[in-house]
């Protein structure tokens, strides 16, 4: 693509408007073609290509002459920082040679192509290459539920997963299936491509959110979590190809993507949670989740009565530590502190690492903690830290090479 204009930051340094600011590596070195057919989900391809750069991958587009009547070649050769692709040409461009292939938006014109094997656009042909070399192959249908439902439509899509492509979930709404999320479809893919090049990298364990402990049926005791940090976590090793299991608490933020969501309450709910988590193997644990230290003895059924004089007195017990009994080689483990020095830091780590048997310890002091940012001291298994981080997607990142790595840090 030719060049672009570009603008000087507040550094002083030129910056392309072709430029992406990338939330992860886990894409990196990958080359992708992305085709995108007719349909008005064509709409959200510019945004999919720049979520799917943003990942490390290097996109091609492609565009059918379907897709030019929802969008132009030039968006997509903005979104991508590449040439669009819209004909066959004397370099025998429909050859796959790169690393997969995503047609998002898929038309059910499209898909008949794929799966009766015609050849006669350089999109389709590009898709049997890719099938002839057994390279991934992703999907994602958009049309109207009703020719979603259609029995020819389906017979096709159960046709062209025979020959090794791969369905991605469409998202349903006003009896349509429409394209979801850019990030999340992106996210994804990433999985999909990891799995299908080696298969999963394991079962992950991620507890994230907080707990609650009742006082009566209305009323609760509970820590503050966002859920940003424990989705941040969860959401990139996720992207590696691991197998994610989530077990959830209350909280705001939440992962759009995981092998397995499971949503708690208390902490009862979180150690069942636990458990049933560990009847399969476990390759890791993270254990993002603020739970909480004390919980009330006793919860009275109903409502206690807020017009009485008499006032209320609580009465708290400490929790089991569920973190202690968590069996897994690879431990990920967590502590917020407040008026946090680096002695005490130092200090904390050596415990926490030797008493719950920890490959990985993050502390940070509340003060360190906002929307917009989240500092953080990174501890090894040995007490010692190796690393400070300024961001959640920084942290997320430690904690995803550190179990890339089986726990060496």
């Amino acid at each position: 693509m030719s060049g672009s204009a570009g603008y000087t930051d507040s550094q002083g340094s030129v910056v392309s408007d072709l430029t992406i600011n990338p939330v992860s590596e886990a894409l990196s070195g990958w080359e992708l073609d992305v085709v995108v057919s007719g349909s008005i989900g064509a709409v959200e391809s510019v945004k999919f290509i720049r979520s799917l750069r943003r990942l490390g991958s290097k996109i091609t587009p492609w565009l059918t002459r379907g897709g030019a009547e929802f969008i132009t070649s030039q968006a997509l050769s903005w979104a991508a920082a590449q040439d669009t692709i819209t004909s066959f040409s004397g370099t025998a461009s429909h050859i796959a040679v790169r690393h997969g292939c995503i047609v998002a938006p898929a038309s059910a014109s499209l898909i008949a192509k794929i799966a009766h094997g015609q050849t006669d656009t350089p999109a389709s042909a590009l898709i049997a290459s890719y099938l002839g070399e057994k390279k991934p192959v992703m999907l994602l249908p958009n049309m109207h539920d009703s020719l979603y439902r259609s029995p020819a439509i389906q017979e096709n899509l159960k046709k062209i997963q025979s020959y090794g492509v791969k369905i991605l979930g469409a998202r349903t709404e006003e009896g349509k299936q429409k394209f979801p999320s850019p990030d999340t479809l992106a996210d994804l893919c990433a999985n999909e491509l990891h799995v299908h090049k080696s298969g999963s990298k394991g079962r992950v364990l991620i507890t994230m959110g907080t707990t609650r402990g009742y006082i009566d049926d209305v009323r609760y005791i509970s820590n503050y979590s966002s859920g940003a940090l424990g989705t941040a976590i969860s959401h990139e090793l996720y992207r590696h190809g691991f197998e994610t299991i989530v077990i959830c608490g209350p909280c705001t933020v939440k992962p759009t993507v995981a092998t397995k969501m499971i949503d708690i309450e208390s902490n009862a709910d979180m150690e069942q949670a636990i458990k049933d988590a560990e009847k399969g193997a476990l390759h890791a644990a993270v254990l993002a989740a603020s739970v909480l230290d004390f919980i009330p003895n006793s919860r009275q059924s109903g409502k206690i009565r807020s017009d009485s004089n008499a006032g209320l007195t609580l009465e708290l017990s400490p929790s089991k530590k569920l973190i202690k009994d968590v069996k897994s080689n690879i431990k990920v483990g967590f502590k917020l502190e407040t008026g946090l020095t680096s002695e005490a830091a130092s200090q904390f780590a050596k415990d926490y690492t030797s008493k719950y048997n920890l490959s990985l310890f993050v502390i940070n002091d509340l003060a360190d903690v906002s929307a917009t940012k989240h500092r953080a001291k990174i501890f090894n298994r040995d007490g010692k830290e190796f690393r400070s981080v300024e961001s959640k997607g920084g942290i997320a990142n430690a904690i995803c090479q550190h179990i890339l790595c089986n726990g060496r840090d």
